[in-house]
């Protein structure tokens, strides 16, 4: 091994548990007395907040909460004693923010106290039902992904060896292999506040019923300089709100906005790990964690109630990833005592491309089989969450396939709401460079833009989507763990013959022709200089040792000296 290449750890980073913990969840919440019966839930939106983690012997626990957003109808209240009050009056519109935990451990597990630890969890399924008219029944499903690495010696462990001699004796064949280092950490607390209004040509508002955010960061740049080890973070909040507007009673609207993000992160603490590390596949990904939101109504300049005052509060999850190249130990044997090779198969990850993308979506379904009652219905607010299930990877392209679940609350002219559940299928097409199965991958989508038109027939939606997509190579090796060297000295055969003839087998290498023949492949090299041209030098430790020597020499005869040849020191 080479050790004065930087670009070389003498530790390689590798998974040893790559799984996901299930959770599934059923919450409960009674509705205040200063809220109305329910009379219909018209969507719910789930977010997982991951809370904390610790280790407890060789067992990793964790917890976190899932925030749930409930927006329903509730039938106006009206004084019966007043009987011009009797009249039917629209229903209003409502929303209540509550939260459910939950906690997890993936079993007993080993070398937990020297591990780096990854944990990110996702809604893969929420559902609402109505108890009665003042409780609601929840229940969702909480996937938890857990990825855990360990640094693992790049050398095996020499047993048996009488002196440093020995170790120096053994034929090591080697070849280097890019690992991932991939590290989390949260940036300091983030604040925003910021004043937001409707179109000019919407009425102004009167109350807020819900204002919701999600943050995307499109871009994380990490670098190296004088002033440290920075992220540079461009990204941008997606704020929507609804609200009830002043004017006629029922009349509900929302509006969304985009406000950009900007940060510069320091990441010096983390600048040791990604030392020797390749340079070009240095890159990070970037998510945001809201934890605060809050909203109130505020007026303009002329005194009408247009501005929404808005002030959140949030962290940013950054994870930092590179390749590092490290040599792995195939094959050792010793020409002068017996050897034996304990063998570990190791699963090596390494950065395929992080490729950020958009793409538009512009599909229609049918209101048959949409539960949604006949008449003229109006579209007061659209979410829709993109999620990427499949990648499939070909000819330098990438293809992701998914579903977007959409939600739509409409509204009549009487004053009713209803809401409207469907999914539609979606597909974005990346480069891939020279990406190629068997591959994972991690998609973290956004929507934006929504724009959603009913009429008799049909339901037509656009929105643009914003993704980053990363793509991990996975590789399984054979790796020599430990060496056990035998305490007697292998004795040379008496009757050698001086030079043994060898016609190499199509596709045999010269590391196994020298192992076979007891000998070192600098000591047949030595002897057949025409051969050592002809075979390309490989990366791997011991050069052409690790070439299909039979294909390059034309099945050429070979000259295999007689002993040991001379003997070469690697480590």
């Amino acid at each position: 091994m080479n050790t004065t290449d930087k670009t070389k750890s003498q530790r390689m980073p590798v998974p040893f548990y790559d799984g996901t913990v299930t959770n599934e969840l059923s919450a409960d919440y009674i509705l205040p007395d200063t809220y109305p019966d329910v009379k219909q839930i018209l969507r719910v939106r789930a977010r997982p907040v991951m809370i904390g983690r610790f280790i407890s012997g060789k067992r990793l626990e964790f917890n976190g909460a899932v925030d749930y957003i409930v927006i329903f109808s509730a039938e106006a209240q009206t004084d019966r004693s007043d009987p011009d009050n009797i009249a039917s009056k629209p229903d209003t519109l409502h929303a209540v923010h509550f939260a459910a935990e939950y906690s997890g451990a993936p079993g007993e597990l080993e070398h937990l106290d020297s591990c780096d630890i990854s944990i990110s969890p996702r809604v893969t399924a929420c559902t609402a039902k109505l108890q009665n008219p003042r409780k609601l029944s929840i229940k969702s499903t909480v996937a938890t992904d857990i990825l855990l690495t360990e640094l693992m010696s790049c050398r095996p462990k020499i047993e048996g060896a009488k002196s440093v001699e020995d170790e120096l004796r053994l034929e090591v064949l080697q070849k280097s292999f890019p690992a991932l280092i991939s590290k989390h950490f949260i940036a300091d607390h983030e604040q925003l506040s910021e004043n937001l209004e409707p179109d000019a040509s919407a009425p102004a508002i009167d109350e807020i019923v819900s204002c919701s955010a999600e943050l995307h960061f499109h871009e994380a740049k990490p670098s190296k300089s004088s002033d440290g080890f920075t992220v540079a973070l461009k990204g941008e909040a997606l704020i929507d709100c609804i609200y009830k507007a002043i004017g006629d009673a029922g009349d509900y609207r929302s509006f969304q906005r985009k406000l950009p993000l900007s940060y510069m992160v320091s990441a010096d603490e983390y600048a040791p790990d990604f030392e020797n590390v390749l340079p070009e596949t240095l890159c990070a990904a970037a998510d945001g964690i809201l934890s605060e939101l809050n909203a109130a109504v505020g007026e303009d300049s002329y005194g009408e109630r247009r501005i929404l005052e808005l002030d959140m509060s949030f962290d940013i999850d950054i994870r930092l990833m590179a390749d590092t190249l490290s040599d792995v130990t195939l094959d050792v044997y010793s020409i002068e005592r017996e050897t034996e090779c304990e063998q570990r198969q190791l699963e090596l990850y390494s950065l395929g491309k992080l490729v950020p993308a958009n793409f538009s979506v512009n599909e229609s379904v049918a209101r048959e089989g949409l539960n949604i009652p006949e008449g003229d219905w109006n579209v007061v607010d659209t979410a829709a969450e993109v999620r990427m299930s499949q990648a499939a990877v070909a000819r330098g392209r990438a293809q992701l396939t998914g579903e977007a679940a959409v939600n739509c609350i409409l509204s009549d002219h009487a004053g009713s709401f209803a809401s409207a559940d469907f999914t539609i299928p979606v597909k974005c097409e990346l480069s891939a460079g020279d990406i190629c199965e068997p591959v994972s991958f991690i998609c973290g989508c956004r929507t934006s833009d929504l724009r959603t038109r009913i009429d008799s027939g049909r339901i037509s939606c656009d929105f643009e989507v914003s993704l980053n997509a990363l793509f991990i190579r996975k590789a399984r090796v054979d790796t020599v763990v430990s060496v056990t060297l035998s305490p007697e000295t292998r004795k040379p055969p008496e009757d050698a013959a001086s030079v043994i003839l060898c016609y190499p087998s199509d596709g045999e290498s010269l590391w196994q022709i020298a192992k076979r023949y007891n000998t070192t492949t600098g000591a047949i090299s030595a002897l057949n200089p025409s051969m050592v041209e002809a075979v390309s030098v490989s990366a791997s430790g011991k050069g052409q040792s690790a070439e299909a020597v039979g294909n390059a020499t034309g099945a050429h005869v070979i000259m295999i000296p007689a002993g040991r040849g001379p003997v070469t020191g690697i480590i």
